[in-house]
């Protein structure tokens, strides 16, 4: 990933009242739309899924 990407995450509540994150990374549009990764788990409380997926971006990260 370079500059010219763009990431930012999507919590949205589940049906049975928990909350999930998605990871979107966003490419340049020559490369092609954006990609979606959802962060596994369900969480009591939106900011906990949006931790969950921190998590996750700087686990991707690490080299």
């Amino acid at each position: 990933m370079d500059e010219n990407w763009d990431a930012s995450i999507d919590v949205t509540r589940c049906a049975e009242g928990w909350f999930s994150a998605v990871l979107v990374l966003v490419p340049p549009a020559e490369i092609g739309p954006p990609i979606r990764l959802p962060i596994d788990g369900k969480f009591a409380d939106p900011e906990l899924a949006e931790m969950a997926a921190l998590d996750a971006f700087a686990a991707m990260t690490r080299g």
